[in-house]
């Protein structure tokens, strides 16, 4: 009998690693290439939002014996990476923007699925956003402090930056150092506004989100903010009280509970190709033999109760660059 860990991250509010079509597809494709759960394999998953809880797990689970890891995301592929050390296989799907958590996941026992973050991976890519909110001129985006995604300097620039009060400052990104220059590179490109924060908790998250202006600013978060808790909550409830688009970068099942859009990768495609991965390692081959690949495929969702709820008249035209239009409370996928 082997061991398969899955260390996951993002479920809805609610709901289990166990529904979530990544976590379902990847047991299937392993089930498909031989290796069926309760006959020949032992899967074990871990449903956790905190990279610290996550590294001591992997250790735990390493020392008990486990054949192969499967992280969902960058800050779970670094967490168990620099847990384990380098010899237990892992397969992973996970962004390095800016090269953040690249180096940990080259290492000779890890493969898996480079996240190319589709919807600002370009400036051509992200002109999606002017298409369908012509009215923006600022984008607000907040980073977690407690992920790799903010990284020493950021992190730096940030708790220097304050208010009389001592309270974090959104920094603009078109005449301040940032911790991100390349989406204020984009934004630029683009005609809006760049506006990063790092927060280290859901309060000061709620008291920073009163300066964006629901007029000409949309809210940007990225898949780090699952990890902090009561983030995504606030995210929700601010957008909606204060009828502020919300559009989540890298997560297109968020807008089944509130958000307005979501852009970024399958998550389901991504379970699928790398439990084929995870077989063909069981099987004897090793991960260096298996390169990691670029994964650029897009999905973008609607959710077109919210549209409404926020006045927007959206054209046929700026629906079309939508695969997927939901409704609040769809019972739709958890990707």
């Amino acid at each position: 009998m082997r061991t398969v860990a899955i260390l996951n991250s993002y479920n809805l509010p609610g709901r289990s690693g166990r529904q979530t079509r990544r976590v379902q597809e990847f047991v299937q494709a392993l089930s498909e290439e031989g290796w069926e759960e309760g006959r020949n394999l032992n899967v074990v998953l871990v449903d956790c939002e905190d990279p610290r809880e996550t590294h001591e797990t992997a250790g735990r689970l390493a020392a008990e014996g486990v054949d192969l890891f499967h992280a969902v995301g960058t800050p779970n592929a670094v967490a168990v990476i620099t847990a384990i050390g380098g010899e237990i296989p892992v397969v992973y799907y996970g962004a390095h923007p800016e090269g953040i958590g690249d180096d940990a996941c080259r290492s000779a026992n890890v493969t898996g699925e480079i996240l190319a973050l589709p919807f600002t991976s370009s400036y051509k890519r992200f002109r999606l956003l002017r298409r369908f909110l012509p009215r923006v001129t600022r984008v607000w985006t907040p980073f977690y402090e407690e992920t790799v995604f903010v990284r020493p300097r950021m992190r730096e620039i940030h708790r220097a930056a304050r208010d009389r009060a001592g309270r974090r400052v959104w920094l603009r990104g078109e005449e301040e150092e940032v911790g991100f220059q390349t989406l204020a590179g984009i934004s630029y490109v683009i005609d809006v506004r760049y506006r990063e924060l790092v927060y280290s908790g859901a309060d000061e998250l709620e008291r920073a989100l009163d300066e964006a202006d629901a007029n000409d600013g949309v809210i940007m978060p990225y898949n780090e903010s699952f990890h902090c808790p009561g983030a995504l909550e606030t995210l929700l409830r601010v957008s909606r009280e204060r009828r502020i688009p919300l559009i989540w970068n890298n997560n297109t099942q968020v807008t089944t509970i509130g958000a307005l859009s979501g852009v970024g990768a399958d998550f389901a495609k991504l379970g699928r190709v790398c439990g084929r991965t995870a077989a063909a390692i069981l099987g004897g081959a090793h991960p260096r033999d298996l390169p990691r690949r670029l994964h650029d495929d897009q999905l973008a969702w609607i959710n077109l109760d919210v549209a409404g709820h926020m006045g927007l008249d959206l054209d046929e035209s700026a629906l079309g660059g939508f695969d997927q239009k939901v409704q609040d409370g769809s019972d739709a996928i958890c990707m």
